[in-house]
C-alpha cells in the first residue's frame, strides 16, 4: 500500500515526531506499506492544498497529523479534490475534539494494527457555504476562542488555555446577547441568544457528547441555541454542560436537522467559527453531506 502523511509540526504537543517515526517504521517493518510520502506544513492552507492535490487511487490512505485545525484543512482538501482517499487521524494538537469522539489509536503499535485491519466507516461531513467541517459551527460567547490562544499558551497549559480564554471572553464582553434568525425545516424563528452551535460529530472538548441522539453517521446536525439568561443562571448551565446534560437547561433549545440557514436579525456583525477556527460572518447556509468521508477506524 501507498500512504501519505500530512504533518503540522506546529501542533500543540511538541514531542510527537519520535512517535510518528515509530508509526512509519512499524508500517514499513510489518510490510503494511511499501511507499510513504511525508509533507510538513509550513503555512496556513498547506494541508488543504496537499490533500486536494491527491489524485484518485494515488494513495491507499492519507494520515492527518495535527489538531482539529489541521484535520479541518485536510478534510476540506479531500472534499474539494474528490479523490475519496481513506483518512486516518493521529491527533497531536491541544483540544482534539474529533479525536475525543473518534478515539483513534494512541500508540504506534495500535495505529499500525488499525491500518493492517483497515476497517472503514463512512462519516458525515458538514458544509458551511463553500467550506466543510467535521465537528461544529458556533457563534456568540466562546466562539473563536481557539484563534485567540497562542501556540505558547497551548503548549504550556493545554486545554486549560481554552477555558481561560473563554472565561476572559465573558469578563471582557459581559453577558452579551445577539439577535439571530434561524431557518430550517424543524425550526424557524428569531431569538435573542447568547450562543448557537451546530454539531456534526463533536462540539467542544466533548461536552456535547451526552446528547443521546447524536451520531456522525445519521445525516443530521444537532443544533443547540442558548437563549438570553441572567448572569446568575450561567454557572448552572456550565455545570450541566460539563455533566453532558446541557439540553436539560430551560434556556437551551435543541433540535436536529439536515440543513439550516442562520443570519443576523439586525445590523450586528456576528462572527462564526468552524472546528475551532474563525470562518467569517453571518449569514451562513449549513448542510450535511452524508457519508462523504472514508475514515479508518480501530
Amino acid at each position: 500500500m501507498k500512504a501519505k502523511f500530512i504533518i503540522n509540526p506546529a501542533s500543540g504537543k511538541q514531542n510527537f515526531l519520535k512517535n510518528i517515526e515509530s508509526v512509519v517504521g512499524c508500517l514499513v517493518l510489518n510490510q503494511v506499506v511499501n511507499q510513504v510520502d511525508v509533507v510538513y506544513t509550513q503555512n496556513e492552507g498547506d494541508a488543504r492544498k496537499e490533500a486536494a492535490a491527491i489524485k484518485r487511487a494515488e494513495y491507499d490512505f492519507l494520515v492527518a497529523v495535527g489538531g482539529d485545525g489541521t484535520l479541518n484543512d485536510v478534510v476540506n482538501g479531500l472534499m474539494e479534490g474528490g479523490s475519496e482517499t481513506p483518512l486516518a487521524v493521529i491527533s497531536v494538537g491541544t483540544a482534539n475534539d474529533f479525536a475525543q469522539y473518534a478515539k483513534p489509536p494512541e500508540t504506534p503499535e495500535a495505529f499500525c494494527k488499525m491500518i493492517m485491519e483497515f476497517k472503514l466507516r463512512c462519516i458525515d461531513v458538514g458544509k458551511i457555504n463553500d467550506r466543510y467541517f467535521l465537528n461544529r459551527v458556533s457563534g456568540g460567547i466562546g466562539a473563536n476562542v481557539g484563534d485567540r490562544v497562542s501556540q505558547e499558551r497551548k503548549a504550556v497549559l493545554g486545554k486549560l488555555a481554552y477555558y481561560m480564554e473563554g472565561a476572559l471572553d465573558v469578563s471582557r464582553k459581559g453577558v452579551k446577547t445577539l439577535k439571530v434568525r434561524f431557518d430550517s425545516p424543524q425550526f424557524k424563528g428569531e431569538r435573542e441568544v447568547m450562543s448557537f452551535t451546530v454539531i456534526n460529530a463533536c462540539g467542544s472538548f466533548g461536552m456535547y457528547r451526552g446528547l443521546p441522539e447524536m451520531d456522525p453517521y445519521d445525516g443530521l446536525f444537532d443544533v443547540l441555541i442558548v437563549k438570553k439568561m441572567d448572569l446568575g443562571q450561567m454557572p448552572v448551565l456550565g455545570l450541566q454542560a460539563l455533566a453532558k446534560r446541557m439540553t436539560k437547561h430551560p434556556k437551551v433549545r435543541h433540535f436536529r436537522t439536515e440543513q439550516i440557514h442562520i443570519e443576523a436579525a439586525d445590523d450586528t456583525e456576528i462572527v462564526v467559527d468552524f472546528d475551532g477556527q474563525e470562518y467569517g460572518k453571518l449569514p451562513v447556509d449549513l448542510s450535511i453531506v452524508p457519508k462523504a468521508l472514508k475514515l479508518i477506524i480501530p
